[in-house]
C-alpha cells in the first residue's frame, strides 16, 4: 500500500522548507488555519507541512512509498496512535480518522512510488528535481 513518508530529499529548494521529522516515518496533514489558507507561504506553515506520526515533527517534503504488508486498518491505527501520543482524544474525532486516511491513501495512490511532493493546503505538488523517478 502506498503512503506518504517524511523525506529530506529536495529540502532547501524553497526558502520555506523545514524538516523535523524522522526520515521514512509516515506523515499526515493537519487542516490549515485561516492564516495559512490566506497565505500558504506566510508565517504559519500548517498549510504547507506534513506532520510525522512518530516524531510529531513537521516537514515540507514527503515521498510516496509502497509499504509492504501495510493495510488500511494499520494505517488508521498508526494515525490514531499518533493522536494518542500527542495526548489528543482519538475517540472524540471518530469520523475524522476514516475520512482522513482515505484522503491520504488516495493522494499517495495517485502518484508513482518514489515521487517527492510538497504540500499546498489540501493538495500535493510534485517537486521537480533529480530525485524524482524517471
Amino acid at each position: 500500500m502506498k503512503a506518504l513518508v517524511a523525506t529530506r530529499a529536495t529540502q532547501g529548494l524553497r526558502a520555506t522548507d523545514r524538516t523535523d521529522c524522522v526520515e521514512g516515518e509516515m506523515v499526515w496533514m493537519i487542516a490549515p488555519c485561516e492564516t495559512s489558507r490566506r497565505s500558504p507561504d506566510g508565517p504559519c506553515d500548517c498549510g504547507r507541512t506534513f506532520l510525522g506520526m512518530s516524531s510529531q515533527g513537521a516537514t515540507t517534503t514527503a515521498m510516496v512509498r509502497d509499504i509492504a504488508g501495510m493495510s488500511r486498518e494499520n494505517y488508521e491505527d498508526a494515525l490514531r496512535g499518533s493522536f494518542a501520543a500527542r495526548g489528543l482524544c482519538s475517540r472524540c474525532r471518530t469520523a475524522f480518522f476514516p475520512t482522513h486516511v482515505d484522503e491520504l491513501l488516495a493522494l499517495a495512490g495517485a502518484l508513482p512510488e518514489g515521487a517527492i511532493v510538497g504540500r499546498r493546503l489540501g493538495k500535493l505538488v510534485v517537486r521537480v528535481g533529480r530525485h524524482l523517478p524517471r
